[in-house]
């Protein structure tokens, strides 16, 4: 039996394709496991000083040197005791 190059090549499409699909099923099933982000992402300093739950962490250089942002974060305690 002589198989064409054309009939491999439809076979490995066609494969991939229903792999593909199964995978977006796989995808939808982790974004619905992800939490929500928190109440303080992408307040402004004013904002975030404004809710207690909230505190601003001001921008600082890592040890590699990389320059990080300032940004508004959720308090510690405020994320052990939010409603789940």
């Amino acid at each position: 039996m002589r198989i064409s190059y054309r009939a491999i090549v439809l076979s490995i499409v066609a494969t991939a394709c229903v792999q593909g699909s199964s995978g977006a099923a796989e995808d939808a099933k982790v974004a619905e496991a992800r939490k929500p982000p928190s109440v303080c992402v992408g307040l402004d300093q004013s904002a975030c000083g404004g809710k207690s739950e909230c505190y601003w962490r001001k921008a600082s250089t890592t040890k590699t040197g990389k320059m990080r942002r300032a940004h508004c974060r959720i308090k510690r305690s405020a994320q052990k005791n939010a409603p789940a």
